[in-house]
């Protein structure tokens, strides 16, 4: 599966059993509910229908709220439409008596000569050319119309409309109730307007992650400021493609992945992904160029809009995210760490060890052990090249950890926080890919409690204890036997020689219990064959038995 995340809007297409189990399978992050199309109950159904498909599928995906936010638009106009042409005025009027209003008077109170201001997506171009006691006069630079309640927008201009709504208020309300796991905030401007969210959702009782869209000229400004206080940062590229010139939002795109990364704050691409598969059942090429660049560009995740809640093939687009997405990391392996991280920094270090140390033992996970997912949040911007499994008691908090790139979150049946890591080896066996043999990074909170406060970091083997002896060689397994019992390709003895009529070369590992010469290990190395001496066993390992041999380490277990 791929480490980057898909996230998909719900809809018409999507809301139902089968599109929906098949776009689990092709690794689903989590679901998007976009306020701006919903009525009230919505949210609590989308909630329980996605509660009972985790519990049948035993995936942990989450939900979103995308909240809408206050919005600028034009008032009505005679006719329902009003005709500009090129070097035509209109006075901007606050009152009804005016040929153009906004919804929003008090904007009008921020407006300078010479201000630029989009109206309907951008495609009608004003300037503000004089403002007096009597009002505002506007010039058109373009030729077109104006239908009632036009979008608008104010490159550059800090529009003082507040967060949220009284209808935002009640989808967020709605949204706590359900427990879904993260709110998307809609026009952030600074960093402030974050914070107050998060006032509200503590005040009425969530603990929700906030994901800011960044959409405005100002939000692209500051983003360093707003990345500090955000769970996640969201690219949202169709405002921000009319705030700022089409040009430039490729490069605005790599800026805001790169100052939030670099502060370890994971982000999302938006809008047009695969916009043709709203009708097509595959993506054109320039798409695909482009998930690949986002990707490449070092997002942690990817979302769908119109191609997963009215397209055609919302399952289809899932699938074509996860299959560009791990050709792409196949090829594109160094990606960059961050700079700096905003917390604990004995953790972070921690995190920074556990990739180094994969990398150089093979390991075949991360395994980490984690009370409120930041040490997650912390391997996951760190990048390294094995998946990271977030090993927690709560599906709540595994829900919202499934949106951090690589990690792969893992529920402790009974949520026992007290579990050591090598104890709780076996229950990862069971429950995900690792099997008996393979080689893990684990991090926890030893020796104070296992969940919370990351401080070290250990090697482990999947399997059953056994013993360990003195390792050369590479990792094996196979059928343990002694010279009396003659049938395997794991030899041990209780001697430092080996017996005669033993042929060496066609078995895969010697295990010595005691200490033997030199010359022996490198005569039984030198026909391939792995060797452990000195070995102390913690259990008896009977001849017959299956057991695993760590070539780094030389562990034995079973």
């Amino acid at each position: 599966m791929a480490n980057t995340k898909i996230v998909a809007t719900i809809g018409p297409s999507s809301f139902q059993r089968e599109p929906l189990l098949s776009m689990y399978e092709n690794g689903l992050s989590v679901i998007r509910i976009n306020t701006a199309h919903i009525e009230p109950g919505y949210i609590a159904k989308v909630a329980d229908f996605v509660d009972k498909l985790n519990k049948e599928t035993g995936k942990y995906v989450g939900i979103m709220v995308d909240l809408k936010g206050p919005e600028l638009r034009t008032g009505q106009f005679k006719g329902g439409e009003l005709r500009v042409r090129p070097g035509e005025q209109f006075s901007l009027s606050s009152e009804n008596n005016g040929p153009i209003t906004f919804s929003h008077p008090e904007i009008y109170n921020i407006l300078e000569p010479r201000d630029m201001i989009l109206m309907s997506d951008g495609k009608i171009r004003m300037k503000v050319v004089s403002k007096k006691s009597g009002g505002i006069v506007l010039e058109s630079l373009d030729d077109g119309s104006l239908r009632d309640r036009s979008r608008v927008n104010i490159p550059g201009k800090f529009l003082p409309l507040g967060n949220l709504t009284d209808r935002d208020i009640s989808y967020l309300k709605e949204g706590i109730k359900a427990n879904v796991d993260m709110f998307a905030q809609s026009f952030v401007q600074r960093k402030e307007d974050v914070e107050e969210l998060q006032e509200i959702i503590m005040k009425e009782g969530g603990d929700q992650f906030v994901v800011s869209k960044i959409e405005t000229k100002n939000g692209f400004q500051n983003i360093r400021e707003i990345a500090k206080v955000s769970d996640f940062i969201m690219v949202a590229r169709g405002d921000l493609g009319v705030e700022l010139p089409l040009k430039e939002v490729a490069i605005a795109q790599k800026k805001i992945i790169e100052e939030s990364h670099m502060q370890g704050v994971p982000t999302i691409v938006a809008t047009q992904m695969l916009e043709s598969m709203v009708k097509s059942s595959s993506p054109t090429r320039a798409e695909v160029s482009d998930v690949t660049n986002a990707i490449m560009d070092n997002a942690d995740a990817l979302m769908l809009s119109e191609e997963s809640s009215i397209g055609e093939y919302p399952d289809l687009a899932v699938k074509y995210l996860k299959d560009i997405a791990e050709y792409v990391e196949s090829r594109n392996v160094h990606l960059v760490e961050p700079e700096e991280f905003l917390g604990n920094q004995v953790a972070y270090s921690i995190a920074r060890a556990a990739k180094m140390i994969s990398i150089e033992i093979k390991a075949d996970a991360i395994l980490a052990f984690t009370k409120t997912g930041n040490t997650a949040k912390m391997l996951s911007a760190v990048r390294p090249n094995v998946p990271i499994i977030a090993t927690v008691i709560s599906g709540r908090l595994a829900r919202k950890l499934n949106l951090y790139r690589g990690v792969e979150p893992l529920v402790i049946d009974g949520g026992d926080e007290n579990i050591e890591p090598v104890e709780a080896l076996a229950y990862v066996e069971r429950k995900t890919f690792l099997k008996r043999g393979d080689r893990v990074i684990i991090t926890s909170g030893a020796p104070y409690f296992l969940f919370g406060g990351t401080n070290e970091v250990r090697v482990a083997t999947v399997g059953k204890f056994i013993g360990r002896g003195y390792s050369s060689g590479k990792s094996v397994a196979g059928k343990a036997f002694t010279p009396i019992s003659k049938a395997g390709d794991i030899l041990i003895l209780e001697e430092p020689e080996v017996p005669e009529g033993i042929q060496i070369s066609k078995l895969k590992a010697v295990i010595f219990i005691p200490s033997v010469s030199t010359k022996l290990k490198e005569e039984i190395r030198g026909k391939g064959v792995t060797v452990l001496s000195n070995t102390k066993l913690a259990g008896s390992i009977k001849p017959g038995d299956i057991v695993h041999i760590d070539g780094s380490t030389g562990v034995i277990t079973q």
